[in-house]
């Protein structure tokens, strides 16, 4: 089965329940960086939006194994 991302603001998306936000470059930092969030739980900053949607499928494949 396959999933899309949805933007849902300027600097935000949701991939399956995650919500993805875009953090842009700055003088201090110099690449754009992605972090992931579900609710109030942060899985982390992503160099890649790619990476972010990986993380997000891994996390999806290990929690099916688990059950």
């Amino acid at each position: 089965m396959s999933h899309s991302i949805r933007e849902i603001s300027r600097h935000s998306s949701i991939y399956r329940g995650f919500i993805i936000t875009r953090r842009p470059k700055t003088v201090i930092s110099k690449i754009t960086r992605y972090e992931i969030t579900l609710g109030e739980q942060s899985f982390g900053l992503f160099d890649a939006q790619a990476q972010t949607i990986g993380y997000i499928d891994e996390l999806h494949n290990q929690k099916g194994k688990a059950a």
